[in-house]
């Protein structure tokens, strides 16, 4: 019998919408497809209606190495669509192009006498809930942990870290034609936005620049009223620690022209990370999160996978049958190399 088309199975699971909260459907599809292979399967309950899976051969010795990527996707859903060669859709490569790809890579290894399981989590477009409930939770007896996400095929030597954090502003309301009788938390806001945009940020030799981004503005009741309440979100792609971070931060809230007018609170963090590729493998750093650092205690990471992260969440993902198939490639020897072969 011959092996079907990896381009029918993704654009299945693809079909299937799996936005961060509601991959249950989708979870449930995929432990379907990994029970028919041969593996027992786990979904142990991270939060109401979402499981993290968990897949061990139902024979054999204990993998040698996990398969691990995260289940949701960011919203919205987008139906497959075939155009040639590519396949397009929310998730073709952020993530589920893949794990079609370490399927088909994990049924080459069975061949060849190498166990493998597979760890899918929930919550990494969000929260890192699933990875992080993992680590707390499994033992996976130390073995390698195999993570998909897009790469371009390459393994990723280090990763910067990440910090989420939110600007709180307070003001008084009042008639916006009499200054002297209010005061305005989105001008507190928009002043505190600025220096932190303004200041000179550390970069690295091998992480690049750190970078932020003003995700979310929100406040004030109407154009003609001083704003009694502001806040937003920021996202720094970090090249030095979290805590070095907020250290300068808060010196820059600290400053006596916000007056404690602007608090700032932690969404969340991690710092970079520095990962251990091994040699004959094509490397790159990159500048997105992963669960990398959330299921290191688990076991040591290699992060590789096919697809292109520029144009994920975006209405051109898509991942090709030459990404496809270099990928599971790619699964195959590095699984080998988990393995000591």
């Amino acid at each position: 019998m011959s092996e079907p088309d990896p381009f029918d199975l993704l654009s299945e699971l693809v079909a299937i919408p799996s936005e961060t909260g509601d991959e249950g459907p989708y979870t449930q599809r995929v432990a379907e497809l990994l029970a028919g292979d041969g593996y027992t399967v786990e979904l142990p309950e991270v939060a109401p209606g979402r499981p993290n899976l968990l897949a061990r051969p139902a024979e054999g010795p204990p993998p040698a190495l996990y398969f691990s990527t995260h289940l949701d996707v960011v919203p919205p859903h987008i139906d497959p669509r075939l155009e040639g060669d590519a396949l397009y859709g929310r998730g073709t490569a952020d993530t589920k192009g893949p794990l079609v790809a370490m399927l088909a890579a994990a049924r080459v290894l069975r061949d060849e006498g190498i166990s493998a399981g597979f760890l899918l989590v929930i919550g990494e477009e969000v929260d890192h809930v699933g990875a992080i409930h993992a680590a707390k939770t499994l033992d996976l007896g130390g073995a390698r942990i195999l993570l998909g996400e897009p790469t371009h095929c390459r393994v990723v030597k280090a990763q910067k870290g990440l910090l989420k954090l939110r600007l709180v502003a307070g003001g008084e309301a009042g008639h916006s034609a009499f200054p002297e009788q209010g005061v305005s938390a989105v001008h507190h806001l928009l002043d505190a936005l600025e220096a932190i945009r303004r200041e000179p940020w550390p970069d690295d030799p091998q992480l690049g620049e750190t970078t932020l981004n003003v995700g979310l503005i929100e406040g004030g009741v109407a154009a003609n009223v001083f704003a009694p309440a502001a806040s937003a979100v920021v996202l720094f792609r970090l090249c030095a620690s979290v805590d070095a971070t907020l250290t300068r931060i808060d010196a820059i809230l600290a400053e006596d022209r916000f007056a404690g007018a602007v608090a700032r609170e932690v969404i969340s963090s991690n710092d970079p990370q520095v990962l251990d590729p091994p040699p004959g493998f094509e490397t790159c750093v990159i500048p997105f999160n992963s669960d990398a650092s959330y299921l290191a205690p688990l076991g040591p990471v290699w992060l590789c996978g096919p697809g292109a992260i520029e144009i994920a969440h975006s209405v051109r993902e898509h991942i090709t049958r030459e990404q496809l198939a270099r990928g599971v490639e790619t699964y195959v020897a590095l699984g080998r190399a988990a393995a000591g072969r």
